[in-house]
């Protein structure tokens, strides 16, 4: 979503780290979460909204909000993925909620039909965007 068609900015602004872990020798896309995930917590709904921010110095930014309904409580997520975060992503489509003892708290699939499939195809796309 651009700057100028944010109602409220301040929701946009980053909450959480996205980082890249490795399981099984495959990267993982996680966000370090603080660990609201008990034991006995009923996740309701997720949902996940990308944006795009324009910033003077560095150009547009990709990010993203996610939120998830836990047991009435309402979590949002705010992250700008760095380039490692989006290119695992594409290739998985999976995205891990991780706490900060690297226990996988939540893990999710993204559908969608935007993502490229192939490392030849995520070539091509690198190369029409430079």
């Amino acid at each position: 979503m651009p700057l100028d068609k944010m109602t409220n900015v301040e929701d946009y602004q980053k909450t959480h780290e996205s980082i890249i872990l490795h399981i099984k020798g495959m990267p993982a896309c996680c966000i370090l979460d603080d660990d609201f995930f008990g034991d006995n917590k009923k996740i309701h709904h997720v949902t996940l909204r990308g944006f795009l921010n324009k910033d003077e110095k560095n150009g547009l930014l990709f990010g993203f909000t996610l939120n998830i309904l836990i047991d009435k409580q309402n979590l949002k997520y705010v992250i700008y993925p760095n380039d490692e975060f989006i290119e695992s992503l594409i290739f998985t489509e999976k995205i891990f909620i991780i706490s900060k003892n690297f226990e996988i708290k939540l893990s999710f699939l993204v559908h969608t039909d935007q993502f490229v499939k192939t490392k030849s195809e995520f070539n091509k796309f690198q190369e029409m965007m430079s």
